[in-house]
């Protein structure tokens, strides 16, 4: 397949990339710093700004399924433009390609409780940019699109498994940021999630 990634020097993003590559994908990155990608067979990386619908087009032309991995960093708020770009360059595709979204728990209702932490930790001004951006993927009705909101994210090694579900993700197990990765590879090939309005992702034993 050929593969648009976009966040692709993060932690999840990074573990997806191998992922793709060593199943044999081609994948485009679109990175800020493509210095920052070792190169490799099959990995194309483009300068660019995924809050530039022009920039996300140049990537997502002819391009079979969409990864996005973003997140704020340091308070530079993205989520919101990102995901409006992504999905305009998307539409404007003959055939659009499918799109998968990682937010975060807290999120379209998934957990009060976890929102509340999180609009403490991280501003209430950061993470309603994630609000904004997951409610506005949910709403998308002409590209298909999976939107999973992971819960606590870990650094350490994942086990390759994962849990999805719908509902209150309050007390959802913890789960390492390679086993969201491998939910996203796994989604690449798969249409069980399309379009159904986002999901919650914990880890497993």
């Amino acid at each position: 397949m050929k593969i648009a990634l976009f966040g692709a020097t993060g932690a999840v993003g990074g573990y997806f990339l191998n992922k793709a590559l060593a199943a044999g994908h081609e994948v485009t990155a679109l990175v800020r710093s493509p210095e920052k990608l070792v190169a490799q067979p099959n990995l194309r990386a483009v300068k660019g700004d995924v809050t530039d619908t022009s920039d996300v087009q140049s990537v997502i032309n002819q391009t079979d399924v969409v990864v996005s991995c973003l997140g704020n960093v340091k308070g530079v708020m993205i989520m919101e433009r990102a995901a409006e770009a992504i999905l305009q360059a998307a539409a404007a595709q003959s055939n659009p390609p499918k799109c998968l979204f990682v937010s975060s728990i807290g999120c379209g209702g998934s957990s009060w409780v976890v929102l509340q932490l999180l609009r403490l930790i991280n501003g209430r001004a950061v993470f309603a940019d994630y609000e904004r951006a997951d409610a506005r993927i949910a709403r998308e009705a002409n590209v298909p699109y999976v939107l999973i909101r992971p819960a606590a994210l870990k650094e350490k090694p994942g086990n390759g498994k994962y849990r999805v579900f719908q509902g209150d993700g309050t007390f959802a197990r913890p789960m390492a940021k390679e086993d969201v990765a491998a939910f996203l590879f796994d989604a690449v090939e798969s249409e069980k999630w399309d379009g159904r309005g986002g999901f919650q992702l914990a880890g497993c034993k």
